[in-house]
């Protein structure tokens, strides 16, 4: 048999890490206020600073952010009345989770960044760390940690369907280009080198668990499909230099246009990481084809009489559930962004927006609004405020500020200020940073907006 140890191992500790930071997501009001800044070309291609040149090291973009759909904190841990001591809830928690819920953890790190405006068109290229991870767990599957087999599960088989791990993590190489088309349109593509470092993949989960009403039998159903590379098992080591030597190779496309529809309406739209990673470095696959198993208990009259009863029996488990393995290699799709918007200047000093954003994952469509308004106080000060609908929480304000003069340009922008303010209410929370320097006088007046 296959063992699975390992790699169970390296599941768990994600999902340690996953749950403390289990309170954030993408940073969407960085694309409805920030367009001109540097950094703005991640979120749509066609977007660029209006200074002649730009460049980092180490500096320009960094980004965290985690969500959960399915709880907050403070939905499993309340104030006992008799003394305001805390304790856990767990059926408050299972009243807000969906039939499938999602935890999810990213990271962008830019290590390099560079872009130079040539006339109409504008040059980039970056080097970014990129990590993404989703751990999909069902409903069924934390009542039953918490409630056990009977219950409402009594007769009613336990749907665990779902449950599984997806995480990325590879560095990516994009070269960008975008042009100005006339006075109204801006269009721009970027091509992106990418190096894989380590992916977990569940491509097929089916987990299911059924109680006899009459005689208590446990019927167990399910099917797997689990596939990973660039994990280290007990025979090998992580090898540091496998960021670097793309060993696991993909490539990836983002487009994006702009266009100016009056001289206060602006419209937008993008298609982030159409692409994917072959992994050939390290893979360790797993299957198990659909099976079904039924425990009628030990019997103890046949257990007593006949000595080889416990390990006939432990044969049996071995052959049912036994999971067979593969050093194949695989390949596996990015998750695919799509992100549609529009501005509005009201007057000099202030505009809205609104933008819808969705990105998919595993076939499934996980889409967020966002409305937003951004502040001109200075030509060297933006400030802009937002609030975002997403993963399945409407609590969500988020606020930002970007500073641009002396050769330099620096933001920071989060799309929940709530979760800093009270963590245990929030299901997502992100932040962004960066600081570049720029070459050239900027020309407009007005390139924070």
């Amino acid at each position: 048999m296959k063992k699975l140890s390992t790699q169970l191992l390296f599941v768990i500790g994600l999902l340690l890490i996953t749950q403390t930071n289990a309170i954030a997501q993408r940073n969407f009001g960085f694309y409805s206020n920030f367009q001109n800044l540097p950094q703005s070309h991640y979120y749509n291609p066609s977007w660029n600073a209006k200074n002649k040149i730009y460049f980092s090291i180490g500096t320009g973009m960094h980004s965290f952010g985690a969500s959960n759909s399915g709880f907050a904190l403070n939905d499993i841990l309340v104030s006992r009345a008799q003394d305001d001591s805390l304790v856990i809830d767990p059926a408050g928690a299972i009243s807000k989770m969906a039939k499938l819920n999602y935890l999810g953890f990213s990271a962008q790190n830019e290590l390099l960044g560079f872009g130079i405006k040539l006339k109409k068109s504008y040059v980039s290229f970056s080097i970014v760390n990129r990590f993404d991870m989703s751990f999909a767990y069902p409903k069924d599957f934390i009542q039953l940690i918490f409630e056990g087999n009977g219950g409402e599960f009594l007769g009613k088989r336990v749907n665990m369907d779902g449950l599984g791990v997806n995480m990325n993590s590879y560095i990516e190489y994009g070269f960008g280009y975008n042009r100005e088309i006339g006075s109204k349109w801006k269009v721009g593509a970027r091509y992106k080198l990418l190096s894989g470092i380590a992916n977990v993949k569940t491509k097929k989960s089916v987990l299911g668990l059924t109680t006899d009403e009459t005689t208590f039998d446990l019927t167990i159903d399910g099917a797997l499909d689990l596939r990973t590379a660039g994990i280290p098992d007990s025979n090998s080591t992580f090898d540091q230099n496998g960021a670097f030597n793309f060993k696991n190779r993909g490539m990836a496309f983002d487009f994006g246009v702009t266009f100016q529809a009056t001289e206060k309406l602006k419209l937008s739209g993008s298609l982030l990481d159409l692409g994917s990673i072959k992994w050939t470095q390290n893979v360790q696959n797993f299957s198990k084809e659909d099976f079904s198993y039924t425990f009628r208990g030990v019997d103890i009259n046949q257990a007593i009489n006949d000595t080889n009863y416990f390990e006939t029996l432990q044969d049996t488990l071995k052959e049912i559930f036994f999971v067979d393995g593969n050093n194949a290699s695989y390949r596996t799709a990015l998750p695919m962004r799509v992100i549609v918007g529009g501005t509005y200047d009201i007057n000099k000093l202030f505009g809205v927006g609104a933008t819808w954003f969705s990105d998919f994952t595993n076939r499934k469509y996980r889409p967020t609004v966002m409305l937003s308004g951004t502040m001109h106080l200075k030509n060297w000060l933006f400030v802009n405020v937002n609030y975002t609908v997403s993963s399945r929480s409407a609590k969500n304000i988020g606020i930002g500020f970007a500073l641009k003069g002396a050769g330099m340009s620096y933001f920071v922008t989060t799309d929940n200020l709530l979760g800093f303010i009270s963590p245990a209410g929030a299901k997502n929370f992100h932040v962004s940073t960066g600081l570049g320097f720029c070459i050239g006088r900027d020309k407009d007046k007005k390139a924070g907006k």
